[in-house]
């Protein structure tokens, strides 16, 4: 039997209850963006204790940077629509925001982004 989004409602309720948000996600036709690299072309204030929110969620990467550093993310997260992508300095007490973009495309891209006196090269891929 083929399986599609038509004929899932046919398998046993029970096949999915140890299924995770991303994976239901994944079965319903979602994205994935992952994070790949991400390159300090100037760190505000010297420095950057840098780290990622998508679609509002905390990932699991924080990094010290410096300018002209280069730090491997390898970060994923599932997705429908649009992932919204925020990269913070965590000096503080405060994040404070230093740069966010928008992805839906598939395909490899690279996005500059600054705020804060900040400014970060994103190597990301979104697929099905």
């Amino acid at each position: 039997m083929t399986f599609s989004k038509s004929n899932l409602n046919l398998l046993p309720e029970s096949l999915f209850t140890e299924l995770t948000a991303d994976q239901a996600q994944m079965l319903e036709g979602g994205k994935r963006i992952n994070i790949l690299l991400v390159r300090c072309i100037q760190a505000g204030g010297g420095s950057d204790n840098l780290s990622f929110d998508i679609n509002r969620e905390r990932q699991n990467f924080r990094r010290f940077m410096r300018t002209d550093s280069v730090a491997n993310v390898g970060i994923g997260v599932n997705f429908n629509g649009t992932a919204n992508v925020v990269l913070f300095d965590n000096h503080s007490l405060v994040r404070r925001p230093v740069g966010s973009f928008s992805a839906s495309s598939n395909g490899q891209q690279t996005q500059r982004v600054s705020a804060g006196g900040s400014t970060y090269d994103v190597t990301y891929q979104v697929t099905n």
